[in-house]
């Protein structure tokens, strides 16, 4: 049994950037944890602290709640920080806190977030992520993968690099499911041709399949992979 930890910015990211690959390890019975960082809902709104702010946070969290359910995770963690912060300390603290959920779950797999992607707090998660793996956290990490997310890898349209993905993971079982589970985020879904559309995520799977012999797939960028 491996142990797996989905760090992602927002809620529903788990699904999209991974989620075929999640349902993979629930099928191979392994253990899977997932920490969201950012709340996903206050930097759509004027007022970060009104009452529609916080309904809408609360429904993000059922929804992650109830995809955590369907894919067996141990643990699942809301750190609820606020969406596009700046700040250096709010930075130092959430590495931190970061870092103590890697050592206390000590995953062998990480994915998380692309650099490459347009979405600010994506890229911050994932450099709160480098911290707190370095090697000398003594981890038993095996592999840290990045994924790519529909709305926000290609919408960078390359000013951060380009999305460089050399591991593929058969996701041809799975796809139904991952769409099923992204269900419970259908008020981020819109019709095609916009990214996170149903046909859209297939293109998608395909697309990545058709480059390695499958026909659905989800594509990661390696980070590091330790033998």
């Amino acid at each position: 049994m491996k142990k797996i930890l989905a760090i992602c910015a927002h809620p529903d990211d788990e699904v999209l950037g991974c989620g075929g690959t999640l349902l993979k390890h629930k099928k191979s019975k392994d253990q899977i944890n997932i920490i969201f960082i950012f709340e996903g809902s206050s930097a759509r709104f004027n007022n970060r602290g009104s009452l529609v702010v916080k309904k809408n946070i609360k429904k993000r969290e059922k929804s992650a709640i109830q995809v955590a359910k369907k894919l067996k995770a141990k643990s699942i963690h809301f750190l609820n920080y606020g969406n596009l912060i700046t700040d250096s300390d709010l930075k130092l603290k959430m590495t931190k806190e970061i870092t103590d959920l890697i050592k206390k779950i000590n995953p062998n797999i990480i994915y998380t977030h692309s650099s490459k992607d347009l979405n600010v707090d994506h890229r911050s998660c994932l450099e709160s992520v480098l911290v707190a793996t370095r090697p000398n956290n003594h981890l038993s990490l095996e592999k840290l993968l990045c994924f790519e997310t529909p709305s926000s890898t290609e919408w960078s349209h390359n000013i951060f690099g380009n999305f460089n993905p050399t591991y593929f993971v058969n996701i041809d079982k799975f796809i139904k499911e991952k769409l099923n589970l992204l269900k419970y985020y259908n008020y981020e879904l819109k019709k095609f041709p916009y990214p996170r559309s149903a046909e859209n995520i297939i293109a998608q799977s395909k697309l990545a399949g058709s480059t390695c012999g499958f026909n659905h797939a989800e594509r990661f960028e390696v980070i590091k992979i330790f033998e």
